[in-house]
């Protein structure tokens, strides 16, 4: 059915008929989804793209355009299809007319998409499925959002996320750590600045809000800023313009404002370190991000992803962790949240060549949790607690037997990577 074009072509195809009914794939399509010929062909292209498809909107204009036989385009961001059962991702890019009542959906792969993608926000707990929840109502609207959270819980990841999904995609994204200038550099950096406005402005430039007009703004540690700069800010959110420094012309912007922070507002506002009608500008749309020990179940997850990330980065070969590893990471507080795992994993990615990373690969901080709980004092187990002390040994010895590999483990057991650790949760004192 194929012509040759579209066996040659770098761009998955799917074609069908004005049923929706799929007659072929090509070989880069299989590619791009990791999902087989046999799957794909003969089932409803609606049924295959439902999610995608009432997200957007498009299920009665898809099947009017169908029955019309009309030319039509399409372009839809990243996303994940549900039927996918691999964690590939591919970009749906538009549809066409191959002939007469002959249709084709045309997907990038995930090597096309990953220079220009959001940065992938890894999680299957419940916590992080609230995450998940929140970027997407957020996206559908414009209005201020305010993220909280320890440091490294991935709040600019979320930012990015909202702006990547909402209709400013295709404008700027810029992000601004607010604690690193000084009151009047962060003026100058963030409304611009005249000629002559202060010592070495020898130029009229552009401030960040001029440069992200239609985009997203992230204003990251907003709660280190001076109360004289926060009366400033505040200004600007309530009449949308903003003045250069040592300027007089008010210019209007179009901006949607995210802002970032890991101090406690309410408490800064009580103080008044904060101003509080800002606060309440700001705190609209609101996501406090959970601290990675809050959800112990993606750590498996997130490890296995950043190894997998470390192995296209400095191309060493890929490596596991032990299960006396993962018992440990689990253990551990993570104080630095994934921020943290992610750095002591390169660590020992890069300096030890070993392919199984084992405790002594790791800071004494990690292997002291180990040694902890390995020598801990027995006490006698609840039913409850006992099973659930049993499942994390299955999944421990699951793994060893596996090499260490989380996905091989997943599938030996039969349950996807997320549940590998989450078979009967985890007892409160951990």
């Amino acid at each position: 059915m194929l012509l040759g074009f579209y066996e040659a072509l770098p761009l998955g195809v799917i074609v069908f008929d004005r049923s929706g009914t799929i007659l072929d794939v090509n070989p880069q399509q299989l590619e791009n989804s990791g999902v087989s010929r046999e799957v794909l062909v003969g089932r409803k292209i609606t049924e295959v793209f439902a999610g995608v498809m009432q997200r957007y909107g498009m299920v009665e204009p898809f099947q009017q355009l169908l029955e019309e036989g009309r030319p039509f385009a399409m372009h839809v961001e990243q996303y994940q299809p549900e039927y996918i059962k691999k964690r590939a991702r591919f970009r749906l890019w538009g549809f066409a007319v191959v002939e007469r009542a002959t249709f084709a959906v045309v997907t990038e792969g995930s090597d096309l998409v990953r220079a220009n993608a959001p940065p992938e926000i890894i999680g299957a707990s419940e916590r992080m499925e609230a995450v998940f929840r929140f970027i997407e109502r957020a996206a559908r609207v414009t209005t201020t959002v305010l993220l909280g959270g320890e440091s490294g819980t991935g709040k600019e990841l979320v930012a990015r996320a909202v702006h990547a999904r909402s209709s400013r995609a295709r404008q700027a994204f810029l992000a601004l750590n607010c604690a690193a200038l000084p009151g009047p550099l962060l003026e100058s950096t963030l409304f611009g600045s005249e000629k002559g406005a202060f010592t070495g402005a020898d130029r009229r430039t552009k401030g960040y809000f001029e440069a992200a007009e239609g985009g997203t703004l992230l204003l990251d540690e907003i709660g280190e800023t001076s109360l004289e700069f926060q009366a400033k800010l505040l200004r600007v959110l309530q009449d949308g313009v903003v003045t250069r420094l040592g300027g007089t012309e008010p210019i209007r912007t179009d901006v949607r404002v995210i802002c970032a922070t890991n101090r406690d507002l309410e408490a800064d506002v009580a103080a008044r370190r904060f101003r509080e009608d800002l606060f309440y500008r700001i705190n609209i749309l609101r996501l406090d991000l959970p601290p990675l020990r809050e959800r112990p179940d993606d750590i498996p997850l997130l490890a296995q992803h950043f190894l997998d990330e470390l192995d296209r980065k400095h191309q060493l070969g890929r490596k596991n962790l032990t299960p006396q590893v993962l018992d440990a990471f689990l253990a551990y507080r993570w104080p630095g949240n994934v921020r943290e795992l992610a750095n002591v994993l390169e660590a020992a990615y890069v300096t030890h060549p070993e392919q199984a990373l084992g405790l002594e690969h790791f800071p004494n901080r990690i292997r002291e949790v180990a040694l902890l709980h390995a020598t801990g004092h027995y006490r006698p187990h609840g039913y409850r607690e006992a099973l659930e002390h049993f499942r994390r040994e299955y999944a421990a010895q699951v793994l060893a037997f596996a090499g260490g590999d989380m996905r091989r483990a997943a599938k030996l057991a039969g349950v996807n990577p997320s549940t590998l650790y989450r078979l009967g949760g985890r007892s409160s004192g951990e």
